[in-house]
């Protein structure tokens, strides 16, 4: 196996006062210059490899997210979501292009932070305008009460009033407000008006081969209210089929995808029993793992990775950013280009 990585290295922390079209750019442009490295060392790939895929293209976590006027970062009581009818109808478009232009290549533009109204855009299959928009409600709230048991992995016992984030392991000085617990957003969702989501979708040869939304409720949402409401989905799917959250595949390989506080996330197997398992390390071991944050530390410790697999942690943070062989060991990139003032596209060339 033969590969050529790009991760695409902006602070999207530092940069909240962007245009979401300016990030669109930058993206597309770090995209492009992916694909003319590719084009170049193309001719080092065997043709006799059975595996189909031959490069990857990541940005960090938060790399669209709905700007600020003013500041670096949203703070709270502001709100991070675009909406859905452009998440839908220009950005998924933009990138679905870009994917189909360039053959064999796993395009994970980062994460979008957008929000889902509860009322149904459309008729649907069933019912009237309001019965669809409860029949939403009780359904997210079903997830809230099962995403109870989804915790920081410190070894006791979660619940209904815990969040997923404990208020202890703040810090001091740490401004911000306590998380929401599971109960809390229960109570919230009934007269909500959005959901929030965290997503990053991963294109292949034109197709949206996988969605994943962000589990770990680290202040997703930031406005002060409970008008927006995130709720964590331990579950999606491939091709209409439930599996297991992070896990499909493309051009041949296995691949694990994760964002941020995700990596540090377990679950417990009941409220009553103290018995965590890792969430984020896929039930068999694949070939490549995906790490998007903004920002938390590589570990192929949290990933489930084959002999001679690689883990690929795109950030927002240099010292977050890059490859490691399955042991471990951090390869070094084989050229930076710079797209922006800001921003760099660090390029590995990788075999196995």
């Amino acid at each position: 196996m033969r590969l050529c990585i790009g991760l695409f290295k902006v602070d999207t922390q530092m940069t909240q006062n962007i245009s979401v079209a300016d990030r669109v750019d930058s993206v597309k442009s770090a995209i492009k210059e992916l694909q003319r490295y590719f084009d170049k060392a193309e001719k080092n790939f065997s043709t006799k490899d059975e595996v189909e895929l031959r490069a990857v293209f990541l940005a960090p976590e938060y790399a669209f997210a709905r700007s600020v006027s003013q500041g670096t970062d949203h703070s709270f009581g502001q709100r991070r979501q675009v909406e859905e009818d452009y998440v839908k109808d220009t950005w998924r478009p933009v990138f679905g292009d870009l994917s189909k232009g360039f053959k064999n290549a796993l395009i994970v533009p980062g994460t979008v932070a957008w929000r889902k109204s509860f009322t149904p855009a459309s008729k649907g299959e069933f019912g009237s305008v309001e019965e669809r928009e409860q029949y939403r409600r009780d359904k997210y709230e079903e997830r809230i009460h099962d995403s109870a048991n989804v915790n920081m992995d410190q070894g006791y016992v979660f619940h209904g009033n815990t969040p997923v984030f404990p208020t202890q392991f703040k810090k001091r000085d740490d401004p911000r407000a306590a998380l929401p617990t599971a109960n809390s957003k229960a109570a919230a969702i009934q007269s909500a008006h959005y959901i929030a989501k965290n997503t990053a979708h991963c294109f292949y040869n034109g197709d949206c081969a996988y969605k994943y939304n962000k589990i770990g409720d680290f202040y997703e949402v930031c406005e002060d209210t409970q008008d927006t409401v995130i709720v964590p989905n331990r579950q999606s799917k491939v091709s209409g089929t439930t599996v297991g959250a992070g896990r499909f595949s493309a051009g041949g390989l296995e691949i694990g995808i994760s964002i941020c506080y995700d990596q540090s996330l377990s679950v417990q197997s009941s409220a009553d029993v103290n018995v965590v398992e890792p969430l984020q390390r896929t039930a068999a071991p694949v070939d490549i793992h995906i790490l998007l944050s903004a920002h938390i530390p590589p570990s192929v410790d949290c990933a489930n990775l084959k002999p001679g697999g690689f883990l690929l942690s795109c950030s927002s943070k240099e010292h977050c950013n890059g490859v490691l062989w399955y042991n471990g060991m951090k390869f070094s990139h084989a050229e930076r280009v710079k797209v922006k003032a800001s921003a760099n596209l660090d390029i590995y060339q990788l075999m196995n």
